[in-house]
């Protein structure tokens, strides 16, 4: 994990999860068994996380925790007692190292809060000790929850997910390895958005795009979206929008998005949820074109 001040600038600075830690701050007064936080980065997941935790042991919050009292500040420092932190980033996470969670779970916290345990990079659980976690969060007992943290669901076993209340972060473009072909596909759309021509021949390549691709594509949309939604024209995609679309279409663009994540999350073939997108873009930024 990060350190506790960076940690906690990082937190205060994550505007573009705001709706995430919105639904954290509403979910506070009766906390779901499981959350699982999926989407953005591995750093972001991790800082929301740490939200959560603090949210729900941080004797001053109201409207989020104040990450400022010894509790928040222990809780960013990786030193409160009733917070449990397991990662995968540097190998499989095995049985031996989650088998000790249900003895923990029968004691009573020692604080007057909750017991968090946070799984980063819960995609790197081995199936013995996914099932280990699985036992445990069948059997909850209170004031103890967990956060699972994953870059997509589809990557956990799927009682996992099944006993989780599932939380996506909006995906970043930056710490994206790609994100030089990333801007490449953003190109291509927005010439077939004007010319009707040059994507199809890249997508039928199956192998080229897969669903983190069609993510961060998806990512770079939105935030064009916002930009277009507050008259920052900052960027190509939203000047060119701006060129062709009245704002009747910014609420189309932004049910497009969210049913093409959606699309993906069922595991439709990432080439196809591109493909549909740009052809609903094109027809409406061509409507009234002769």
């Amino acid at each position: 994990m990060v350190a506790v001040g960076e940690a906690k600038e990082e937190v205060m600075q994550l505007p573009d999860q705001e709706r995430v830690l919105g639904f954290l701050d509403c979910f506070a007064s009766d906390p779901p068994n499981v959350v699982l936080l999926e989407g953005g980065g591995p750093e972001e997941r991790e800082q929301c996380a740490l939200y959560w935790s603090a949210l729900l042991n941080c004797k001053s919050a109201s409207s989020g925790p104040c990450l400022e009292c010894s509790t928040c500040t222990r809780i960013f420092s990786g030193t409160f007692r009733d917070q449990y932190f397991f990662s995968g980033s540097e190998g499989p996470i095995k049985i031996e190292d989650v088998r000790g969670i249900r003895n923990v779970m029968g004691q009573k916290p020692d604080s007057d809060g909750f017991r968090v345990f946070i799984v980063s990079q819960a995609q790197e659980l081995t199936s013995s000790a996914a099932n280990a976690l699985l036992k445990s969060m069948e059997e909850p007992l209170p004031n103890n929850a967990f956060v699972l943290l994953a870059p997509e669901r589809n990557k956990l076993l799927p009682t996992l997910v099944s006993r989780s209340w599932v939380l996506t972060l909006k995906w970043s473009d930056a710490g994206f390895a790609g994100l030089e072909e990333v801007q490449a596909w953003v190109e291509r759309l927005l010439d077939f958005w004007d010319t009707g021509k040059g994507l199809f021949e890249h997508t039928a390549k199956k192998s080229d795009v897969d669903a983190d691709l069609v993510r961060h594509i998806i990512g770079v949309c939105q935030k064009s979206l916002l930009h277009l939604m507050i008259g920052r024209l900052e960027d190509p995609v939203s000047k060119y929008w701006n060129s062709c679309l009245d704002s009747t279409y910014f609420g189309n663009l932004d049910n497009l998005f969210k049913k093409s994540l959606q699309a993906l999350d069922y595991q439709v073939n990432p080439p196809l949820v591109l493909d549909w997108l740009a052809i609903q873009v094109y027809q409406w930024c061509n409507l009234d074109r002769s």
